[in-house]
């Protein structure tokens, strides 16, 4: 695999914004099947990973139980940089965290492979993953490893929802449910009949992409689809379904 071209920091991780990353999940999804960005469909990622491994020698494996860290908190996922490889905890192959967790780890991989990683934060020649590191939405990024865990996390939010069909697959539902106003945008809002037809609009997205509830709704606020007036203080939207008429 060639290297990135990205600008590096101090530290060595690439120096990337939103759509940088955009733009490289769209160039890796043309490399394995670029009609993948033709219609709103799942990202068959695991068949990109099966090509990796035949093409370019990138060991990967999902049978492993991964333990845990120093501080014991279990470990979800993690990137080998020598030799490069990419590992999923057996507990995860039937959740529906798996292709998310494929995702993150697959976006180490393409930006963090030639990193430096005594100055990352990360042990050894591995970058590890748990909970944590896996959360998504807003974050304080501060250090070289916040950094490398939203690039990541980014990353398989694009490549398992591309921007370029997302905004198809949500006109459609809306149009198929009668909804004629702010088409190809969801307005959230603290009334009975909105929140249900944006739990039936993420329900529809999530199964068209094989991905969680919070992915869908987290992919959908980063692309401006999805406007929150809410106005309640709440991580979560699955968190909100439970207000009054």
């Amino acid at each position: 695999m060639a290297k990135s071209n990205f600008p590096i920091d101090e530290n060595g991780v690439p120096v990337l914004n939103s759509n940088d990353i955009e733009i490289k999940a769209e160039e890796v999804i043309s490399f394995f099947d670029k009609n993948i960005l033709e219609k709103p469909q799942r990202t068959p990622l695991l068949d990109f990973i099966e090509k990796l491994h035949k093409q370019f020698k990138i060991k990967r494996d999902y049978s492993l139980s991964l333990g845990k860290t120093k501080n014991g908190k279990t470990i979800l996922g993690k990137t080998q940089l020598k030799p490069l490889g990419l590992f999923i905890d057996k507990s995860l192959v039937n959740d529906n965290r798996f292709n998310f967790i494929l995702g993150h780890e697959f976006g180490h991989i393409v930006f963090h492979r030639s990193i430096n990683i005594n100055k990352t934060g990360y042990e050894e020649q591995e970058l590890i993953d748990t909970e944590i590191d896996l959360v998504t939405g807003k974050k304080n990024l501060k250090t070289a490893r916040d950094w490398m865990e939203w690039q990541a996390n980014y990353f398989a939010s694009a490549i398992l929802i591309p921007r370029s069909t997302v905004m198809q697959a949500v006109i459609e539902k809306q149009k198929e449910m009668g909804i004629k106003r702010n088409i190809g945008q969801i307005i959230l809002e603290p009334k009975r009949y909105s929140v249900n037809d944006y739990k039936e609009i993420q329900k529809h997205l999530g199964l068209i992409y094989n991905i969680t509830a919070t992915n869908v709704e987290c992919r959908l606020k980063d692309l401006g689809i999805l406007i929150d007036r809410m106005n309640l203080n709440e991580n979560h939207i699955s968190e909100l379904f439970k207000i009054e008429e």
